[in-house]
């Protein structure tokens, strides 16, 4: 009897209730790297091939995130009932609105399938004895881990460093004595494609200059610099500002027999607004315009042989001058 009251009792007991749906927005995770996802318009996407803005309890997150160097390839990892579903996406130049599509799409396909999984429906993964099926590369299967028994947790962050050398060349205003030409070659370690920290080579040549109607010279510059970039990661442009001090020695030739060669130091102070236009995957084109402040330099000057002691003519170099160059830079990792 009392075994009989018990099992009524058991059966007549509400059913615990389920958790409620949560917002789409708290589950969404997106790291966007160089591409141009935002997470309010992936949850707009996501809600739209889903018909609601709500996720179910058996997806504990859903992560995306954009590589840091390739502004199409992106990787989402969905954690439903303590396994790992991961897919990967690298369609050929999308469009903004098309990338926000395609992920889109590909989140809301594995949300629906977590829920049909969870109504019992039976979900079919390809064992070694099945057959193989067309292989799409922009759209690769997708691979499950196991996560039972681990703690709930993201996927470990890795930090992307690029690695870009690059060469440029063009005129120089003011830097020496009037116009002159010139070019670098530079090495750059990016991280995550905002900052730059970069390490150059340049050196220009002015050619000869006439300090009075008997003696000219020939003034040549080289140097080294080092300098942080602040940029904004864009698909295809890539704006920066660069700033960092210059070293090097200004070497004064004369061309007039009797009057000695010289040699100076120079440093100076650099500004740089640089625009870097991706052509290529690897490849890039720059446009920068430098504005150069020197702090030590030598001025091209004689002595006046009327006056012991006293300095002659000299060459006037501005107190400010300016770099404009045109360049490519090339990816190395």
């Amino acid at each position: 009897m009392l075994v009989s009251v018990l099992a009524a009792g058991l059966l007549l007991a509400p059913a615990p209730a389920a958790a409620p749906p949560r917002p789409l927005r708290e589950v969404l995770r997106v790291e966007p790297g160089a591409t141009c996802l935002t997470a309010s318009g992936l949850a707009e996407t996501i809600a739209t091939w889903l018909g609601r803005d709500t996720i179910d309890v058996p997806v504990a997150y859903i992560d995306v995130r954009g590589d840091p160097t390739r502004a199409q390839s992106v990787t989402i990892a969905l954690e439903i009932r303590g396994e790992l579903v991961e897919r990967k996406f690298d369609p050929v130049r999308p469009t903004c609105s098309d990338l926000h599509a395609v992920v889109g799409l590909g989140i809301a396909i594995a949300v629906d399938a977590a829920v049909l999984e969870g109504l019992g429906y039976e979900v079919i993964d390809p064992g070694e004895e099945s057959v193989p099926q067309a292989y799409d590369p922009e759209r690769p299967p997708l691979t499950r881990r196991s996560r039972k028994g681990e703690p709930s947790e993201a996927p470990p962050r890795r930090a992307s460093v690029s690695v870009v050398a690059a060469v440029r060349s063009g005129l120089w205003l003011g830097v020496l004595p009037g116009l002159a030409g010139g070019g670098g070659a530079q090495l750059e370690l990016g991280w995550r494609r905002w900052v730059d920290l970069r390490a150059s080579l340049f050196g220009g040549y002015a050619g000869p200059r006439a300090l009075d109607a008997d003696t000219r010279v020939t003034l040549g510059l080289v140097g080294g610099r080092v300098d942080v970039c602040a940029a904004l990661a864009r698909p295809r442009v890539r704006p920066r500002l660069c700033f960092g001090p210059a070293a090097g020695a200004l070497q004064i030739g004369a061309r007039t027999p009797g009057v000695r060669d010289a040699v100076g130091p120079w440093v100076a102070l650099t500004v740089a607004p640089e625009l870097r236009i991706w052509a290529a995957k690897r490849f890039a084109v720059d446009l920068a315009v430098e504005l150069i402040v020197p702090v030590v330099r030598p001025v091209p000057a004689e002595r006046d042989p009327s006056k012991a002691g006293m300095i002659g003519d000299s060459l006037a170099v501005p107190p400010v001058g300016a770099m404009v160059s045109l360049g490519a830079a090339f990816t190395i990792r």
